[in-house]
C-alpha cells in the first residue's frame, strides 16, 4: 500500500511472507528532497571507503532504513546511527525512496484533523502488521514442517534399505541351506538306490538258496568243521543283509525328512523373496518423496532458507553432541597404543576418505542466491553411491548412527583430543566402541540427510572445534 499527503509520506511494502517494512518520516521542509534506502538483503556490508576490496565497518539488516548523503559510480555514501559509511548501489541491495518536505501548517484545526487520521490510520497498520506477524509464524511453522518431514523420509528410507540388507543376507544364507540339503538329499538318493540295487541281488540270492534248500548247503560239507564254518558264514551274511535292510529303510525315512526341509526352506525363501520385493518398492516409494520434496525445496526460496536453516540447526546439535561424547569417553589413548604416530603429525600426508570430487570446502561461504553468509564445518565430496568411505587413521568409534541432519554418520576418535566426521552415509560397517586402522573400510556412500545426493560430509576436529579438511589431505 502507498499513501501520500501534503505533511507526511507513509509507505508500507508486503510480501507474501507478511511486511517487510515501514517507513514513515514526517515531512517538515519546503520544496526540497532528499533520499531513503532501505536494505532488502538478509545482511549488508557497510564499508569505509568504496570498493570491494575495502574492510567493512558493520553489517546491517533486512529492512534497515538508511539516509542516502551522495551517489557514487556504483556507491552509496549513507548515514546510519551517526556513522558514515558506503554500501553498494544495487537495485537487489537497497530500494531507494526520494523524500518530498513540504512546510508545516500553521492552523493547529488542519494539523489536529490530520493527527486524528494518522492516528487512526496507525490504528489500522498495527492490526495489519498484527495480522501480518502471526502469517509469517504460521508460514514458518509449515517450512519448519516440511523440512522436518524430509528427515522423516530419509529415515524411513534408511530403515527400508537395512531391512532390505537383511533380507539379502537372509536370503543367501538360505540359498546356502537349500544347496546342502539338495546335495544331501542327492547323496542319499544315490545310497538308497545302491542299497535297493544290494538288496534286491540279495533277495535273488536268498531265492536261489531257498530252491537249493539251506539243508542241503549244510549237509553237503564234508566234515564238522566245515559244517560249522558254513553256518557261521551264512547267518553273519544274513545278518549284514538285515544291516543293509535297516540302513535302507533310515535312508528313506531320512530322505523323506530332507526333502519335507527342503520344500520348508523353499517356501522360506518365497516368503523373503516377496518381503524384498516389498522393501525394495517402499525404498523407491520413499525416494520418490524425497526427490519431489527436494523438487520443492529448491524452487520455493521460503522453503530452501528454511532447510539451510535446519542445516545450521543441525551443525549446532553436532557440536553439542561431540563435546557430550567427548565428556563421556574422556580422553583416548587409542592412537598411541595403535601407531607410534600421532594424528597431529600427519598433517598434510592423510589419503581421501573417499574417492570423489570436492564440491565444497570449510569455512564461510556466501550464498550467491540468497546473499546469506553461512558456515562450512566440514567439506563434501560427491561420489558415487556404494562407493567405500575410509578412516583416514586409527581409531575408536565414537559414534555410529543416525543423526539428524547428516543421516547416517560416524565419529573416530583419534587421540589426542582429534576426531573425524563422516556423514550422509548408506551403511555402517563399524559400531561404537569397535578399533579401526587407517584405510578400513567403515562405510559406503549414500545420500542420507543429504540435499546434493550421494556425497560424504568429511569433518576434522579438534577439542571438539572444527578445523579445515583440506589441510590434513595429501594434495593431488
Amino acid at each position: 500500500m502507498l499513501y501520500f499527503s501534503q505533511t507526511v509520506f507513509k509507505i508500507i511494502i508486503f510480501t507474501a511472507s507478511g511486511i517487510i517494512f515501514l517507513l514513515q518520516p514526517a515531512g517538515v521542509l519546503g520544496a526540497q528532497s532528499y533520499e531513503i534506502g532501505i536494505v532488502t538483503v538478509n545482511k549488508l556490508n557497510v564499508r569505509a571507503e568504496p570498493g570491494k576490496m575495502n574492510a567493512p565497518l558493520k553489517l546491517i539488516e533486512k529492512g534497515t532504513k538508511v539516509r542516502i548523503l551522495e551517489h557514487l559510480d556504483g556507491w552509496l555514501k549513507i548515514r546510519h546511527k551517526d556513522q558514515v559509511g558506503y554500501i553498494r548501489n544495487l537495485k537487489r541491495y537497497v530500494r531507494i525512496i526520494s523524500i518530498d518536505q513540504t512546510t508545516k501548517k500553521k492552523k493547529t484545526g488542519g494539523n489536529d484533523g490530520d493527527i486524528k487520521r494518522f492516528k487512526k490510520e496507525a490504528e489500522d497498520i498495527n492490526r495489519k502488521i498484527e495480522k501480518g506477524r502471526v502469517k509469517v509464524l504460521t508460514f514458518t511453522r509449515e517450512e519448519a514442517s516440511v523440512v522436518s518431514s524430509l528427515n522423516d523420509i530419509d529415515l524411513t528410507l534408511n530403515q527400508a534399505v537395512k531391512r532390505s540388507s537383511a533380507l539379502k543376507s537372509e536370503l543367501a544364507a538360505l540359498g546356502k541351506k537349500i544347496t546342502q540339503t539338495t546335495k544331501a538329499s542327492k547323496d542319499l538318493k544315490k545310497s538308497i538306490e545302491a542299497g535297493e540295487d544290494y538288496i534286491f541281488k540279495r533277495l535273488v540270492a536268498l531265492y536261489k538258496l531257498n530252491w537249493l534248500g539251506r539243508i542241503y548247503v549244510l549237509v553237503s560239507a564234508q566234515s564238522m568243521y566245515e559244517l560249522f564254518k558254513r553256518k557261521k558264514s551264512l547267518e553273519t551274511i544274513l545278518a549284514y543283509d538285515e544291516k543293509i535292510r535297516q540302513n535302507l529303510l533310515d535312508n528313506k525315512a531320512k530322505f523323506r525328512q530332507l526333502l519335507v526341509r527342503l520344500n520348508s526352506q523353499k517356501m522360506e525363501k518365497l516368503s523373503i523373496e516377496a518381503d524384498l520385493k516389498n522393501q525394495i518398492a517402499a525404498m523407491s516409494h520413499e525416494r520418490t518423496k524425497r526427490s519431489r520434496l527436494l523438487a520443492k525445496i529448491r524452487s520455493k526460496r521460503s522453503l530452501e532458507l528454511a532447510a539451510l536453516e535446519s542445516l545450521k540447526q543441525a551443525a549446532t546439535h553436532l557440536d553439542k553432541a561431540i563435546k557430550s561424547l567427548r565428556s563421556e569417553t574422556g580422553p583416548s589413548k587409542q592412537t598411541r597404543n595403535i601407531e607410534p604416530k600421532s594424528f597431529s603429525s600427519l598433517k598434510g600426508l592423510l589419503n581421501m576418505p573417499v574417492r570423489g570430487k570436492i564440491v565444497s570446502s570449510f569455512g564461510p561461504y556466501k550464498n550467491i542466491k540468497f546473499n546469506v553468509v553461512n558456515f562450512q564445518s566440514g567439506i563434501e565430496i560427491k561420489a558415487d553411491r556404494g562407493e567405500p568411505i575410509r578412516a583416514v587413521f586409527d581409531g575408536r568409534i565414537l559414534y555410529a548412527s543416525w543423526f539428524k541432519g547428516y543421516g547416517n554418520m560416524i565419529i573416530i576418535d583419534h587421540g589426542n583430543n582429534y576426531y573425524t566426521v563422516y556423514a550422509h552415509a548408506e551403511e555402517l560397517f563399524a559400531s561404537k566402541g569397535d578399533t579401526v586402522g587407517m584405510g578400513d573400510v567403515v562405510a559406503t556412500v549414500g545420500d542420507s540427510g543429504s540435499m546434493i545426493g550421494p556425497s560424504l560430509h568429511f569433518e576434522v576436529r579438534h577439542h571438539g572445534k572444527p578445523i579445515n579438511p583440506l589441510k590434513w589431505i595429501k594434495k593431488g
